[in-house]
């Protein structure tokens, strides 16, 4: 029974974590298209606002539910210390591309005049913030597959890397404009 509830608390910290993902997703595209100090503010409290609450809390529930079955039912299989490593790199792919990036743009977007000024625009559309996301939205498709199909841990490690190797790629591709973007470029 303990088993169970914690399998539905590790699942349910996924949802939120995926969850998470999405509103950054969104705030992302919102952020991209701003060219005035009230929309980027705007989409800064929505998405920043949540996902610094929801994103943390998340990988929290994740981590101890997980470290629980591992210690209590599965062990130090490969599978498992392959999905809690890519874990880890999933967490640290955040803080460092995007929490560091996002700590300041925050700011600057407090202070900075209407319309934005270029060095903001060229911080909110900054590639990294996309890449960042592609990256962890991959590793977190591959550390699913871990956990369905248990491999062995050098096929866990190739999945892994694969997942990388896809979220880079996609996170590389051109991203689409928006309205606000081809606007700006034409005058």
């Amino acid at each position: 029974m303990v088993y169970n509830l914690v399998l539905f608390a590790h699942i349910l910290g996924a949802f939120g974590l995926i969850a998470a993902y999405t509103i950054e997703a969104i705030g992302l595209r919102g952020l991209r298209g701003a060219t005035r100090r009230d929309e980027a503010l705007l989409w800064l409290r929505i998405s920043r606002g949540l996902v610094m609450r929801l994103a943390p809390a998340s990988l929290g529930v994740i981590l101890i539910a997980g470290l629980y079955m591992m210690a209590t039912s599965w062990g130090p299989r490969g599978w498992t210390v392959v999905a809690l490593v890519s874990f880890i790199l999933l967490a640290a792919v955040g803080g460092v591309g995007t929490g560091l990036r996002m700590a300041r743009i925050g700011p600057a977007v407090n202070v900075a005049s209407d319309p934005l000024p270029d060095d903001v625009r060229t911080a909110l559309r900054d590639r990294v913030l996309l890449l960042s996301l592609d990256v962890r939205l991959a590793i977190a498709v591959g550390i699913l597959f871990l956990m369905t199909l248990k491999p062995s841990a050098l096929v866990s490690v190739a999945v892994i890397v694969l997942a990388i190797a896809v979220g880079l790629v996609a996170g590389l591709l051109p991203a689409q404009r928006s309205r606000n973007e081809f606007r700006s470029a034409a005058g």
